[in-house]
């Protein structure tokens, strides 16, 4: 796991090559230090790329992995999102290859899973699942700050907990977040309370009376 210079970086090293997970901010001194921090572990090239949702601090050097001979693998909606979004439209390094749910990649022997369970963070949120390792990249699904819905994106907080529902049914003993430490199969079960308490608060609010200048206000966020 590689911190700092935007989101959270994962690295999957097999003998065969490297698999990447989001790629940071845009600019080179990100890029160059993931680089710097990969050739610590590994002579090996980066074969795949693989983007947990389109905002800046995970597709930012995108285009730097192709250049060097990557695929950049994602979500048929991220993709889109990527082009349209005014953060992101003018960032080079589109994904090269997309799915529309579901993928799998299998290289020198190790297994990574990707999985769309629906709209959360955004409307393209990517979980990405490493079986062996009992790893999962869960992204900013979890964040120990206050979560953001991007709805101009087709993000969803009603739409939050299923995703983490399908994290849930993984095998998993350490989720990764986007930003700060990873998190025990327990954590994940309890942001999913908190979320789940969340808009339950928010609904019943609203059903009293809460308008949308009001709501933030009468929903109980303890």
């Amino acid at each position: 796991m590689i911190t700092g210079g935007g989101a959270n970086t994962i690295v999957r090293v097999t003998p065969e090559g490297l698999i990447v997970i989001d790629t940071k901010n845009p600019g080179d001194d990100n890029y160059n230090r993931v680089m710097e921090e990969i050739k610590s572990v590994s002579d090996l090239p980066v074969k795949f790329v693989i983007n947990t949702h389109h905002h800046p601090d995970h597709v930012g050097t995108n285009q730097k992995f192709i250049d060097a001979g990557a695929k950049v693998i994602a979500l048929e909606a991220l993709k889109t999102n990527m082009g349209t979004d005014p953060r992101t439209k003018d960032i080079p390094g589109r994904p090269t290859e997309t799915f529309a749910k579901d993928y799998s990649l299998k290289l020198g022997g190790a297994e990574v899973q990707a999985h769309s369970y629906g709209r959360g963070h955004t409307g393209d949120d990517t979980m990405v699942y490493f079986p062996d390792l009992k790893v999962v990249m869960v992204s900013d699904q979890i964040t120990d700050n206050t979560p953001i819905v991007d709805f101009a994106n087709g993000g969803s907080a009603i739409e939050w907990t299923k995703i983490l529902d399908g994290v849930l049914k993984l095998d998993f003993d350490m989720a990764i977040p986007g930003r700060g430490e990873p998190k025990t199969r327990g954590d994940v079960e309890a942001y999913r309370t908190k979320f789940a308490a969340l808009v339950s608060r928010a609904s019943d609010a609203i059903k009293a009376g809460a308008t949308k200048d009001t709501l933030a206000m009468q929903a109980k966020t303890d």
